[in-house]
């Protein structure tokens, strides 16, 4: 009976861990597919770190064990680290010193700050002297035309006198843009000709011209009983009932995204000047859409972040989904996420320096 034992608990873990691998190995070669067409290696995709994790788990396991699959989950590690270092990065450039035509800039996507309960907790987070000093504060979920919304944008008039730029032909798309620079011109990207996922606007700063793209990509707006369901142990036995839910949403979220990457691309290829996109792109470092921006622009998390990069601070864990990306003639001073839970996002927090000669 010991030794059936044995044998069903063995067999169970080489199950367990071909299962395992066989996701790790989606979720590392997901982003060299399309979601359109494979929506399921997407979803997968958004649980690399988890899955890397107990592959290591398995591998610490199998050494223990002196069993030959150690080989097999070591390389499974390694196919991965590529994905790995985009998550956790050691920058071995020191921070430089801020120079006469550095920019400090923020994206912050408040969760509703401006319609939730907590709004005056969250206001805080606005109070913080990064914030208050900032050349450029980029915000997703917050809509500056209800009370709320406006304190808010009288307590930036008072402390950075900055010029507000938001809200358009009443549109409340929940994207706003904060500056001291000047605005020469500004636009919107729209999905369907309704949801707003992309402001824009062309700064003059110092002598030179950049555009500064702020988006929230499709989010996937999972129910709290979804969420709960995937991601608390005593709620689990619910997950079977809330899969089609879930799918669904998740595969609409990763088809909207495509879309919406292809018209950022045209937006940056296309530019005259030299492009700063920023903001929450619903999607990890694993996915297409990273893939796709990260082939255009650099991140500046890769350039001056330490340690690991994660800005959802929700109940899904081990995400980075909020970016800051530059175009070529712009280089990273420096890279910081607030430590705060104001939110279910952190603030990404940078220094971009402007080259003397810009070649776009």
């Amino acid at each position: 009976m010991i030794g059936l034992k044995r044998e069903v608990f063995r067999v169970s873990i080489y199950v367990i861990f071909c299962f395992i691998g066989l996701l790790l190995l989606i979720s590392i070669f997901a982003s060299l597919l399309n979601p359109v067409d494979f929506p399921f290696f997407s979803f997968v995709a958004l649980f690399f770190p988890l899955l890397w994790i107990i592959n290591a788990l398995f591998l610490l396991f199998f050494l223990i064990k002196r069993n030959r699959l150690v080989f097999v989950a070591l390389l499974l590690l390694l196919l991965g680290n590529y994905q790995v270092s985009l998550i956790y990065n050691v920058s071995t450039k020191e921070k430089t010193s801020f120079p006469e035509k550095g920019i400090n800039l923020i994206t912050f996507n408040t969760g509703n700050a401006d319609t939730i309960d907590s709004f005056k907790k969250r206001k805080n987070m606005f109070e913080n002297d990064l914030f208050q000093t900032s050349d450029i504060i980029c915000i997703q979920e917050f809509t500056p035309c209800n009370d709320s919304g406006i304190n808010v944008l009288k307590t930036f008039k008072h402390n950075i006198n900055v010029d507000y730029y938001g809200v358009y032909s009443g549109d409340s798309s929940g994207l706003s843009v904060y500056t001291n620079f000047k605005i020469i011109k500004y636009g919107w990207l729209k999905q369907n000709w309704e949801d707003t996922y992309a402001l824009w606007c062309d700064l003059i700063i110092s002598d030179d011209t950049i555009k500064l793209i702020n988006v929230q990509l499709q989010s996937i707006r999972l129910e709290d009983d979804e969420l709960e369901s995937m991601t608390q142990i005593r709620k689990f036995i619910n997950l079977p009932s809330r899969l089609a839910s879930i799918y669904s949403k998740l595969k609409r979220g990763f088809v909207w995204r495509e879309e919406q990457v292809r018209k950022l691309e045209v937006l940056i290829c296309t530019s005259n000047h030299p492009v700063i996109l920023c903001g929450d792109f619903n999607d990890p470092p694993s996915s297409y859409t990273y893939r796709q921006l990260f082939g255009l622009l650099d991140d500046s998390f890769l350039e001056k972040g330490n340690g690991f990069g994660f800005t959802y601070a929700g109940r899904l864990p081990l995400l980075r989904i909020d970016y800051v990306m530059i175009d070529k003639g712009l280089s990273v001073l420096s890279y910081d996420r607030f430590n705060s839970t104001y939110s279910d996002h952190y603030p990404v927090f940078v220094k971009l320096l402007i080259h003397d000669k810009i070649v776009h």
